[in-house]
């Protein structure tokens, strides 16, 4: 199970960075200082884009002593560490513009600053329009609200991503008073440099308070906390990564790693359909899905195996889930594998020949199924002997039990598995609380992976798709028109119609993921989030896989 990992960004831990920093120097020959300066003239770049020079400043030519007019304020906030070494380079870069008039506060001691941030704060001397604040002994926040008065934008650089204990003192002070100027009139841009300060940059969870950024603009690489923890979103916002000056490849990194999913990546996963093909060549998807009064389920399934490109699907259900869905489908092909509503004696063997027709190299189980003590039976054994790839989700994976009963089965399995839980889904699995699975997503989803050999997708805003070896990829998708009924059976149906082109499971599972996350996008463009249904999702699949694959 590998996929092509070179092709997405790396996202680090905080140690990782760490060692790459001491790796980058020491490989480059180039000195600390240098990478100090990359980072902030990064921060600045990304500033001037967003905050650029007022038209009436750069057609006047007025400079910083001429009085600041209509010129911008931005006041940088720094710490005596390295992320305040970065602040000061970004004063640095941004007070060589007329339009900017740059306030540099500290919340360390001057005789405190150390390193490389302490050369780089003496950079500042005597430079015009730069003034030079120190608060560090100021611990109550209505002074770093005065200072921070009329700010056009407020550059966050206390804190990096060393941070273990919550904050106090003066930081604390500075931190409330910048989410307090989000409720100014005019609130100012608030700019997080490389973590916002106050959160922790491996769990994405906030030590005390921390910073509510509109931005953030980390160093090399996206760090693991901002990124896999969607309760970091309402601190990080937006976010982009400042390039180091050195190159940063998963060779550099020690498994197991995480990846970013983005689009590049997936468009050189997806395969293109060559003009002399025909339905064999896109492969069969076999799903067994649905039951009396759940045949919706299974017709999501195959409609969005279809659209995801499979050359063809059957959906296989009880006698009632099949008539029921014969009146749905069209072009989706039909079967059953019991004439009651549970699985029987000859479920299994209907199911494998099903698998053994031609072109056949996926399965898909579990959405809308019956619950019966047979249909348990049957899903142990489809789990532990079909050797084809298989997507289970939904009640498939609620029948395999919990714990030690599901790993023992999906360890034992004769092929690839790929499992799709929601975090109740994934509770159940464990044995742990939704909290629990949701306290530590990376963590639980790395264990039950490495235990049971199975791929888990992982669902939710940022959902995670996490290897047997640990490797891990986040998607980039916080969806919210994917909250509703049916998205899941959707996803399903992608991950198969992949698996069914041939795709290796992972591909299949990372490239589905994306998939599924953009074809809610396009839908809610169309019709809000709170009015996207899950049978807008297969159409929608299509369109992205044509924008995706319009350049293979």
């Amino acid at each position: 199970m590998t996929t092509t990992t070179a092709g997405f960004p790396l996202v680090l831990t905080s140690e990782q960075m760490r060692r790459f920093d001491r790796e980058a120097t020491a490989r480059s020959g180039l000195p600390s200082l240098i990478l100090m300066e990359n980072a902030g003239r990064g921060v600045a770049e990304a500033i001037r884009a967003r905050c650029a020079p007022r038209a009436s400043v750069a057609a006047a030519g007025q400079r910083p002593g001429d009085g600041r007019g209509a010129r911008r304020l931005v006041v940088i906030l720094c710490g005596g560490g390295n992320n305040g070494g970065d602040g000061f380079v970004v004063a640095r870069h941004l007070s060589s513009a007329a339009a900017y008039e740059i306030r540099v506060v500290l919340a360390a001691p001057p005789a405190k600053v150390a390193g490389d941030a302490a050369a780089m704060l003496r950079a500042l001397d005597g430079l015009p329009g730069v003034s030079i604040h120190d608060l560090s002994a100021v611990a109550e926040p209505p002074a770093w609200r005065d200072v921070l008065a009329g700010a056009d934008v407020v550059v966050d650089a206390l804190l990096g991503t060393g941070l273990r204990d919550d904050v106090r003192g003066a930081t604390a002070a500075a931190i409330a008073a910048v989410n307090q100027a989000r409720s100014a009139a005019h609130p100012p841009l608030i700019v997080a440099v490389d973590v916002p300060s106050g959160l922790d940059a491996d769990t994405g969870r906030p030590h005390g308070d921390a910073v509510q950024a509109d931005l953030t603009v980390t160093m090399a690489a996206r760090k693991v906390g901002l990124v896999a923890n969607p309760g970091a979103v309402e601190h990080v916002g937006g976010l982009e990564v400042a390039e180091l000056g050195v190159p940063l490849s998963a060779a550099d990194v020690e498994a197991p790693r995480v990846f970013w999913i983005d689009e590049a990546g997936v468009r050189a996963l997806l395969p293109a359909r060559a003009g002399t093909a025909y339905k064999g060549d896109a492969g069969h998807l076999v799903v067994i899905a649905g039951s009396a009064g759940k045949s919706g389920a299974a017709a999501l399934v195959g409609e969005a195996g279809l659209r995801a490109g499979a050359g063809l699907v059957t959906v296989a259900s009880t006698a009632a889930g099949q008539a029921a869905l014969d009146a749905k489908v069209v072009e989706v092909m039909t079967g059953r594998y019991a004439d009651g509503d549970d699985a029987d004696a000859g479920s299994f063997d209907a199911v494998a020949a099903l698998l053994a027709r031609p072109h056949v190299r996926g399965l898909a189980l579990g959405p809308g199924i019956p619950t019966g003590p047979e249909m348990r039976a049957l899903v142990e054994r489809l789990a532990r002997e079909v050797p084809h790839p298989a997507v289970i989700d939904a009640d498939g994976l609620n029948l395999l039990g919990s714990g030690a009963a599901a790993i023992a089965i999906l360890a034992r399995a004769a092929g690839p598995r790929i499992l799709t839980p929601h975090p109740g889904e994934m509770a159940r699995l464990t044995g742990r609380s939704s909290g629990e699975v949701q306290g530590d997503r990376l963590g639980c989803a790395r264990a039950f992976a490495a235990a049971s050999r199975a791929i888990v997708v992982l669902k939710g805003p940022r959902t995670l798709i996490v290897a047997p070896d640990g490797d891990a990829y986040v998607n980039p998708a916080i969806e919210p028109a994917l909250g509703t009924a049916g998205s899941g059976d959707v996803l399903t149906g992608i991950i198969g119609g992949l698996l069914a082109q041939g795709l290796p499971p992972l591909d299949a599972a990372i490239a589905g993921t994306y998939l599924h996350g953009r074809a809610g996008a396009r839908a809610r463009a169309l019709h809000g989030a709170p009015g996207t249904i899950a049978g807008d999702l297969p159409g929608a699949v299509a369109a992205e896989r044509v924008t995706l694959t319009a350049s293979v």
